[in-house]
C-alpha cells in the first residue's frame, strides 16, 4: 500500500523482523531508514528506506538510492509525489574559452574548452526543459567567455541550478553564480583572484600607452568582478577584495559562508550494507550509540573546515606568554577556541584557563587580602580621619584664643580712651562761640594712635 507523503524502498521482507524492535532514523535531508532486529539471529539490520515526496520526485528518489548504492527488492512511489520537472544537465568540465579547431583539439586537448557557442547550442537543443543543472569542474579560463556563458544561462528563462565539483576556480565562479540554487561538493574548492594577462599572451611590442591601456582595462575588469561578487553573495567588498588580491582558495565551508554556495552536498553512508557479525551481540541502544559516536567524530573533524586563515586576537599574560584566540574582535569568552593550553594570569589581575583548545574559565581579578589586612586598612583609614579632625580642632582653638586676645585688646583701648575723655574739661564759653581752645594736659597724638588701633581691630 503506497504511503501518502513518502516513497518506500524495501530492502528486506518485513516478516523477517521482530516487529516491536522496528525503529525509524533520519540519515539525510528527507531520507529515513527503518531498522529492526531480525527473527533469525537478532542482528540489527535495515528493512527499508523512506524518502519524502516533498523533497524527491519518484525519479529523484530512485536516483538517490542508486547514487548511494542502495539495492532494494521493491520500490513503491508516494501517492502524492512531487511533480516531475523536465531537466537537462550541462557539464562544464575543463577550461572555459573559445573552442579550438577540431584538428588542433584532437591532437592537444583531452577535455575540450567550454565556449559560449557550445552553451548556446545546448540551450537550443533543450528548449523544452524547465531546469538546467550545470555541473562545474573547471580551472577557469577566458574572462569574456565566462561572462557570456553566465549571461546565456541567466537569460534562458529556465531555472538554473549549479553544482560545484572539485574545482570552481577563477572565471568558473562567475558561471557558478548563475544558479539560483548553488550546491557544492563537500571536498570541492573555489578560488578567486584579480584578473591578469597570462605571460605567454604578452608576446609582441608594446609602447607605454599600450601598457597603460592594458592596466586600465584590467582594473575595470577587477572592479566589475568585485561588484558582481558582492552583489550576488552579499559579502562586503573590502573582504572580497582582500581575498582576490591574495588569490585565495576557498573550501566548501568558505564558499557557503561567503555566499557563493547555497548548500554543501554532504556524503551519505549507505546503511543498507552495515551488518554486524553473527558472533557479536549488541542490543539496539548500544548499536545506535556506537554508530552515532563514529559518525559524529568523523563529522566533527571536517565541520567548518576553512582554507581562509582566521584573523585572531593575540594576548600576552603578565609573564610574557602569548595566547591566541580564534576570533576577529571582542573580548575573550568561555567556549572560544584558543591556544596554548594552560592557566594564564593577565596584567589586569584576571586569570584565563585554556584546556583542549578551548577557554574553559575566566576568573575576574580577585581581592586576596585577609580579614586582618582589611581590618588594619580600615583602622588606618579611621586614624587618618581622626588626625585630620584633631588638626581642625587645634586650628579652631587657636582661632578662638585669638578672638579672646583681640577682644581684650579692644577693651583696653576703649578703657584708655574713656579715661582720656574724662580728663578733658572744657573752659567756660567765651564770647567767641566759634573758637574752642585745645584741651590742656591731653596728648592728642596718643588719642589718635588709640583711635587707629581700635578701628584696625574692628576691621579684623
Amino acid at each position: 500500500m503506497p504511503y501518502p507523503n513518502e516513497h518506500a524502498a524495501r530492502i528486506k521482507d518485513p516478516g523477517d523482523f521482530i516487529q516491536d524492535t522496528i525503529r525509524r532514523k533520519n540519515i539525510a535531508d528527507g531520507v529515513d531508514i527503518i531498522n529492526g532486529k531480525t527473527s533469525k539471529d537478532g542482528s540489527m539490520e535495515t528493512q527499508a528506506y523512506r524518502l519524502s515526496s516533498e523533497k524527491f520526485t519518484e525519479k529523484e528518489a530512485k536516483k538517490w538510492l542508486k547514487d548511494n548504492n542502495v539495492d532494494y527488492i521493491f520500490f513503491e512511489p508516494s501517492i502524492n509525489s512531487k511533480a516531475e520537472m523536465k531537466n537537462a544537465t550541462l557539464k562544464i568540465y575543463g577550461a572555459i574559452g573559445e573552442s579550438l579547431p577540431d584538428y588542433i583539439e584532437d591532437l592537444t586537448v583531452e577535455v575540450p574548452n567550454t565556449s559560449a557557442k557550445m552553451v548556446s547550442d545546448f540551450l537550443e537543443e533543450n528548449e523544452d526543459v524547465e531546469q538546467i543543472t550545470v555541473r562545474i569542474n573547471s580551472p577557469g579560463g577566458d574572462v569574456q567567455e565566462g561572462w557570456a556563458i553566465h549571461d546565456l544561462l541567466v537569460n534562458s528563462g529556465k531555472k538554473i541550478k549549479t553544482i560545484g565539483e572539485s574545482k570552481i576556480y577563477s572565471i568558473a565562479t562567475i558561471v557558478f553564480l548563475s544558479g539560483s540554487e548553488r550546491e557544492i561538493m563537500k571536498n570541492a574548492d573555489g578560488l578567486i583572484h584579480n584578473p591578469f594577462i597570462p605571460p605567454h599572451t604578452m608576446a609582441g611590442k608594446y609602447e607605454s600607452g599600450d601598457l597603460i591601456k592594458i592596466a586600465e582595462d584590467l582594473k575595470q575588469e577587477e572592479e566589475k568582478i568585485l561588484e558582481f561578487y558582492s552583489e550576488r553573495t552579499g559579502t562586503q567588498k573590502d573582504k572580497l577584495a582582500e581575498y582576490m588580491k591574495n588569490e585565495t582558495k576557498l573550501s566548501a565551508e568558505d564558499m557557503l559562508n561567503l555566499g557563493f554556495a547555497t548548500k554543501i552536498i554532504e556524503p551519505v553512508t549507505a546503511y543498507a550494507f552495515l551488518k554486524l557479525k553473527n558472533n557479536v551481540k549488541m542490543d539496539e541502544k548500544a548499536f545506535f550509540e556506537k554508530l552515532g559516536s563514529t559518525l559524529d567524530n568523523a563529522i566533527l573533524k571536517m565541520k567548518n573546515f576553512s582554507r581562509i586563515a582566521p584573523a585572531n586576537i593575540m594576548l600576552t599574560d603578565k609573564d610574557g606568554k602569548e595566547i591566541t584566540i580564534e576570533k576577529e574582535s571582542g573580548t575573550p569568552a568561555v567556549g572560544d577556541k584558543a591556544t596554548p593550553d594552560g592557566t594564564f594570569s593577565m596584567s589586569d589581575g584576571s586569570v584565563i584557563v585554556i584546556a583542549d583548545g578551548l577557554i574553559t574559565d575566566i576568573k575576574p581579578k580577585s581581592d586576596d587580602k585577609s580579614e586582618l589586612e582589611k581590618a588594619n586598612a580600615k583602622i588606618a583609614e579611621l586614624e587618618t580621619k581622626v588626625s585630620d579632625l584633631e588638626k581642625e580642632k587645634t586650628v579652631i582653638a587657636e582661632a578662638a584664643a585669638k578672638v579672646e586676645a583681640d577682644k581684650a585688646t579692644v577693651q583696653g583701648l576703649i578703657t584708655e580712651l574713656s579715661a582720656i575723655k574724662n580728663q578733658w574739661k572744657p573752659e567756660a564759653r567765651t564770647k567767641n562761640m566759634g573758637h574752642v581752645d585745645p584741651p590742656v594736659g591731653i596728648n592728642l597724638d596718643r588719642v589718635k594712635e588709640l583711635r587707629d588701633k581700635l578701628n584696625n581691630q574692628k576691621s579684623e
